[in-house]
């Protein structure tokens, strides 16, 4: 399970969320847009909450008003849930509850602004590698299941009718206070990712392997040597078990065996 801060198209996200919007309509497939307690919402509806929640809020021109996220699933979990959109709804209203939780300010997705889309394709990209070597073409669509979510969310909590500002929440903002102070404060992706990995286990069931973790990756890409010996050393020992005839199948085999032999008597 991968989420990914990035936006599917280039600009900046200090003005309105337009552009974003509109391209995340183009995909016409029955699906619109959800939020934490809404279906069905319209992209006029979801320009105007996030634009007005990020309006008059005491930001420089050059601050960013919101921002946009993918939920990334595997195929083994697109698998494993059917690709279910009405359970893809259900994971990404909790991923907002982990996002909102993650800021450690007691904030619940309800007091967000915030809306997603699900589609249901991708498309190469100049940056993909098979587009580089030339194994396919920009705007070829991608096999296999690449159902996934856009997320679109304002920087501030949701203001109330009779408040000025709200409090301001941003993902990029990476800081710790003094430890001894006993309080912190920013985002933590690692965490936010780690999280969004454990509630889709736990909400469908999914028996994650070790390969298939994010910390197995980072260690992979970021882990000292030792680190990476024992990855490699855990996955030869999986290799070995999975490779080891089971209880059952030596049952099978030994009764089998058994019967032949008795035929040939």
């Amino acid at each position: 399970m991968v989420t990914n801060f990035s936006s599917p198209i280039k600009g900046q996200n200090n003005g309105s969320c337009n552009r974003l919007a509109s391209y995340l309509d183009k995909e016409q497939t029955g699906e619109r847009f959800f939020g934490a307690t809404q279906e069905q919402v319209s992209k006029v509806e979801v320009i105007q909450a996030i634009d007005q929640n990020g309006q008059n809020q005491g930001l420089k021109k050059e601050h960013d008003r919101f921002y946009s996220f993918t939920i990334d699933p595997s195929q083994a979990e697109l698998h494993h849930i059917g690709e279910d959109s009405e359970k893809l709804k259900a994971y990404t209203r909790q991923v907002m509850d982990n996002y909102a939780a993650n800021f450690n300010k007691g904030v619940k997705s309800d007091d967000l602004v915030w809306y997603a889309r699900i589609e249901h394709s991708r498309q190469y990209t100049h940056t993909d590698q098979a587009v580089q070597e030339g194994t396919a073409q920009k705007g070829q669509p991608k096999a296999g299941e690449q159902t996934h979510v856009h997320v679109i969310v304002s920087r501030f909590e949701q203001r109330g009718p009779e408040t000025d500002r709200s409090r301001s929440l941003s993902p990029q903002t990476n800081h710790r206070q003094a430890a001894e102070q006993g309080v912190k404060s920013g985002f933590d992706r690692v965490n936010f990712i780690q999280a969004n990995e454990q509630s889709f286990d736990r909400q469908f069931d999914y028996e994650r392997s070790q390969g298939e973790t994010f910390q197995h990756a980072r260690t992979r890409q970021h882990g000292t040597q030792a680190e990476r010996l024992q990855i490699r050393d855990a996955e030869i020992k999986t290799q070995i078990e999975r490779q080891r005839p089971q209880p059952q199948q030596t049952r099978q085999r030994d009764e089998s065996q058994q019967q032949n032999h008795e035929l040939n008597r």
